[in-house]
């Protein structure tokens, strides 16, 4: 094994480039994630999964709740967008906070959670 022997100014600097090349190497692989490799799924797999029927697939089009894409007649949704909706129409039975039982009482009774009465 040689040994070289830097002074300790240059050897900050040398970990310096590293750290710039480090934090562009993630930056580079997180935008590849989020970016275009993203799956899309088709009409009939977003309705399995969701556990819907074509009728209410297309209200949540329809309404907003899930975005899509369209190409010819074939409407697309990214996988991602599924899973949010799932997540945000999670029950969670443990629940005890106030603001955790309310949402869940409000996607149980399917209302709005941003109509409030006024007083």
């Amino acid at each position: 094994m040689e040994v070289i022997l830097i002074e300790k100014s240059d050897f900050e600097r040398l970990v310096g480039h590293i750290e710039k090349i480090a934090e562009h190497i993630r930056k580079s692989e997180s935008g590849k994630s989020s970016g275009g490799s993203e799956r899309w799924i088709s009409g009939m797999e977003a309705m399995e999964i969701l556990g819907v029927s074509p009728r209410t697939l297309q209200r949540y089009r329809d309404s907003g709740r899930i975005p899509f894409s369209k190409i010819g007649k074939n409407c697309r949704y990214r996988l991602s967008d599924i899973e949010r909706v799932l997540e945000a129409h999670r029950i969670d039975g443990t629940e005890e906070k106030p603001d955790g039982l309310r949402r869940q009482y409000l996607v149980r009774t399917r209302k709005p959670e941003n109509r409030r009465k006024k007083t």
